[in-house]
């Protein structure tokens, strides 16, 4: 061999094993998180991949309810944000948690298409008002039906109901689809185009969503992406994370 193919040989493996080792110390950290948490945690991801060289995130986004089942069924994650503390508990029966928080709160409210001549709750009660309603088993479909108790209104909804989707996302889609009159979502998942619009639950429906979220452990020696999940853990309850989630709609933390 000629000493410049010598030498371009010796820069060749000089270059892969530098790219070996950079992408050694890249760390994946797999995100669990509810539905209704897509906009603020995708906004999320660029600034705190940017502050932290190095670092992936992986998320990814379903109903809390079907989430937590994955997890008790031994799928790995670093992470889990959940619309309530019913589906992290129910994680943590098979799944060993650590760092839990309370970081988000939010509003079940009744969302209709931006030309509605429906005025309140109460009209989600009359004869033919086609309804959307989540799963009871989902965050979204459990705030829904303790709000439904509190105003008395419950069994008279569930008479309407049209839809039983599989979170809150699957709500909206059958509100923009036409298919339902109306529909029981958080007050974030209107979106921006200006065909829905929220009429708020009086305030004796009582009830505020709120979201948790854990760390998990998956078995093993400790690995260098656990540290990873607890510094974007911190970053959502840090100051930009909680800006971001404001922007998005979201209340703070109790």
């Amino acid at each position: 061999m000629s000493p410049a193919l010598a030498t371009a040989a010796r820069l060749g493996l000089a270059l892969l094993l530098g790219l070996s080792a950079c992408r050694s110390r890249e760390q994946t950290v797999t995100v669990f998180a509810a539905a209704s948490l897509a906009e603020p945690f995708r906004a999320m991801e660029a600034p705190f991949e940017a502050a932290h060289p190095g670092v992936d995130l992986e998320l990814h986004f379903a109903g809390s309810q079907l989430l937590a089942t994955q997890l008790r069924e031994g799928a790995r994650a670093q992470l889990f944000a959940s619309a309530d503390a019913a589906q992290l508990e129910r994680a943590g029966e098979r799944r060993e948690l650590s760092g839990r928080a309370t970081f988000a709160t939010n509003a079940i409210a009744v969302v209709v298409p931006s030309d509605s001549t429906l005025e309140g709750v109460a009209d989600l009660a009359e004869p033919g008002v086609r309804v959307a309603l989540a799963h009871a088993e989902v965050p979204a479909g459990r705030y829904a039906r303790e709000a439904l108790d509190a105003l008395e209104l419950r069994e008279a909804v569930e008479a309407n109901a049209i839809a039983s989707a599989t979170d809150v996302h699957g709500v909206i889609a059958v509100l923009r689809l036409g298919e339902a009159d109306a529909g029981l979502a958080y007050r974030t998942d209107l979106g921006e185009d200006g065909s829905l619009r929220a009429l708020p639950l009086p305030a004796s429906a009582g009830v505020v969503a709120r979201y948790e979220l854990a760390r998990i452990a998956n078995g093993g020696a400790a690995h260098p992406a656990d540290r990873a999940a607890e510094q974007f853990a911190d970053f959502v309850l840090g100051a930009e994370g909680q800006a971001i989630l404001r922007d998005a709609g979201f209340g703070p933390p109790p």
